[in-house]
């Protein structure tokens, strides 16, 4: 068994810390060029979003390389990330691809246990009993690689608009990515951890500088991976601007399983301030979208980016509401909507010309 799974923002470093710890052989996909979309959308239908396109693509390089067993995250309605395995699935068989498919379930719904449970005996004979024996060490590991890289994330949000020298922070970020995934096992990773951030801190910083703040919301690929979304975060930083985002590995999963208090109240707060234009919970990130939005504009952040798939049902909902919470709440709100001809220059005109905005209303 050569297990593979997409890639998404910084989740291959610990999807291989887990499969390093249990003894199982992966294979990370090449990562995400052109060439994958190119894959992803000629085998995919007009309709579909840009995550299952690059998704897809991952897949399709990862087959090509000798993977045999693909892990795949599963989500509910209204977002279609529940449905990308049914499509899947019969798009790669039709290509001639032969392959296992695991599931790993969005939450705790019994028809999706169920199906992990059903999948999952089709492993059975090829995983012996010392490697499922090792598992809850293995998810430790992969938890603290996780949480180890989101600090680093939150430090380059922080550290990149106030940046003396233009890239050092991104080159600091990359070497800090890199301890984290070489570390092996929990003492490893602390240290890791530990000295990435040191590596991040010393990144010399005009500390004096007061830099625009801004909320990135929208849908979670597109969000969180920044080969889909050409870099949004770092072309922000470097504009001066300090970024927040509320779309995190660790949240979404401690959210979903209900562990963690201060984010199930967090989640609420969001939901109950949508719910002024969202009468009930539409599902995916729609009403998080428009509640993260009217909660940085009573924290007093400078602007929101929304940033969302061509043709995602739910984010489209939001991107209209949106309009009206801009006007209401007066903070200004760029949507940006990617799909595989989204030109990076043009993106980049786009966030410079909303920084200007955002520095001429600060200035009046």
């Amino acid at each position: 068994m050569i297990a593979t799974f997409p890639h998404l923002g910084t989740m291959a470093i610990f999807c291989k810390g887990i499969a390093v710890a249990c003894g199982f052989e992966y294979l990370v996909p090449p990562e995400s060029t052109r060439r994958t979309l190119e894959l992803g959308c000629r085998n995919s239908g007009d309709g579909l979003c840009l995550p299952y396109r690059m998704i897809l693509g991952n897949f399709i390089e990862a087959l090509e390389r000798g993977a045999d067993t693909i892990v795949m995250l599963g989500s509910g309605p209204p977002c279609r990330l529940g449905l990308y395995d049914l499509v899947m699935k019969t798009t790669l068989a039709d290509l001639g691809y032969r392959y296992r498919w695991l599931t790993i379930p969005g939450g705790w719904r019994f028809e999706d246990l169920r199906r992990l449970e059903r999948e999952g005996r089709r492993l059975r004979h090829e995983v012996r009993f010392r490697q499922l024996a090792r598992l809850p060490y293995a998810l430790k590991v992969g938890w603290q690689k996780m949480v180890a890289c989101e600090n680093i994330e939150r430090a380059a949000q922080r550290i990149r608009p106030r940046e003396l020298t233009r890239g050092a922070t991104e080159d600091a970020f990359r070497r800090a990515l890199a301890l984290v995934d070489a570390a092996e096992d929990l003492p490893d990773i602390a240290k890791a951890a530990e000295a990435a951030l040191a590596l991040m801190e010393r990144v010399p910083v005009d500390t004096e500088l007061r830099p625009l703040r801004v909320a990135i919301v929208g849908e979670l690929y597109t969000v969180m991976d920044h080969r889909i979304n050409c870099g949004v975060e770092r072309i922000l930083g470097e504009l001066g601007v300090e970024v927040s985002r509320g779309n995190w590995f660790s949240v979404h999963i401690s959210r979903n399983t209900g562990l963690n208090r201060a984010l199930r109240e967090r989640r609420e707060e969001i939901l109950q301030a949508s719910y002024q234009y969202l009468g009930y919970n539409v599902g995916a990130e729609c009403n998080v979208s428009v509640g993260e939005t009217i909660l940085a504009a009573r924290e007093g952040l400078d602007g929101v980016v929304h940033i969302l798939p061509f043709s995602c049902m739910p984010e489209s909902v939001a991107s209209a509401i949106l309009v009206r919470v801009s006007r209401d709440y007066d903070i200004p709100v760029l949507t940006l909507h990617l799909d595989e001809n989204t030109s990076p220059v043009r993106l980049t005109t786009q966030l410079e010309a909303f920084t200007d905005t955002l520095l001429w209303r600060r200035r009046k």
